[in-house]
């Protein structure tokens, strides 16, 4: 897999490029259209301080997929790389096959959004979604979790994992660790109402991000340039700026 190395980039700029075609008729009337295939998204990292093992890394990727010729994997650095992080009855979430799930539920933003996840089977059981990502990674994979049942909920990311003890207030819990599968876990009979689940590629979470049909993973990413710039500020400090878009809708 050929994917961005993963590097604290900071300040990042996204920005979302849209198109609407405009028609004007003879009589004055305007028609707008919608270019939904005309849609990209751009990134601009930039670095201050890189090291030299780090730079090394970002031009072994630019060499390996010839500038922009290639694709390669890119994890929005400032986005939820899961998808449908709110509706877990739907696709990409791979669910327990005795986990009952209710939608509707009062969330921690005032609205009805949350779902509630019960546990009916006699075997931990869980709420999953695995991504196209390394599993040798760092990740943080954070929640809202609830319960009015005294029940504990388990985070777990790969192979690695961390139960939380619940009360009845939304509490926003996170785990960080190495993996390519996300979950939430449940023990047998368990009750616990949750919300907004994400995943990032750094060692903590920010801000809750919402997605719908799609995460932050964009496995048809490239280079916007042909070359790459860098300078050299000391023996071992580099800064550089990037700029990534994405050419998949």
């Amino acid at each position: 897999m050929l994917i961005f190395p993963q590097l604290m980039a900071y300040p990042i700029t996204k920005r979302a490029i849209q198109r609407t075609p405009v028609n004007v008729m003879a009589d004055g009337r305007t028609d707008l259209f919608e270019d939904p295939d005309a849609a990209s998204l751009a990134w601009e990292l930039r670095w201050k301080g890189m090291t030299l093992a780090e730079w090394n890394s970002v031009q072994a990727l630019f060499i390996a997929v010839s500038g922009r010729w290639q694709t390669f994997t890119f994890l929005d650095p400032v986005g939820n790389l899961l998808a449908q992080s709110e509706n877990f009855t739907l696709s990409p979430w791979t669910n327990g096959a005795l986990i009952q799930l209710t939608g509707g539920i009062a969330d921690p933003f005032g609205t009805t959004r949350a779902s509630r996840v019960v546990n009916a089977g006699a075997a931990v059981q869980s709420v999953a979604q695995t991504l196209a990502v390394p599993g040798t990674y760092q990740f943080c994979l954070s929640v809202w979790a609830r319960t009015s049942s005294g029940s504990n909920v388990t985070l777990a990311v790969g192979n690695s994992a961390k139960a939380f003890a619940l009360t009845a207030e939304w509490t926003r819990i996170s785990f960080t660790a190495s993996g390519s599968t996300f979950a939430a876990q449940l023990n047998p009979g368990a009750s616990v109402d949750l919300f907004g689940m994400q995943v990032e590629a750094q060692i903590g979470p920010s801000d809750y991000k919402m997605t719908g049909s799609r995460g932050g993973v964009y496995s048809r990413a490239r280079f916007a340039y042909d070359q790459l710039t860098v300078t050299a500020q000391g023996t071992d400090m580099y800064d550089a700026a990037i700029r990534i878009v994405n050419t998949e809708n």
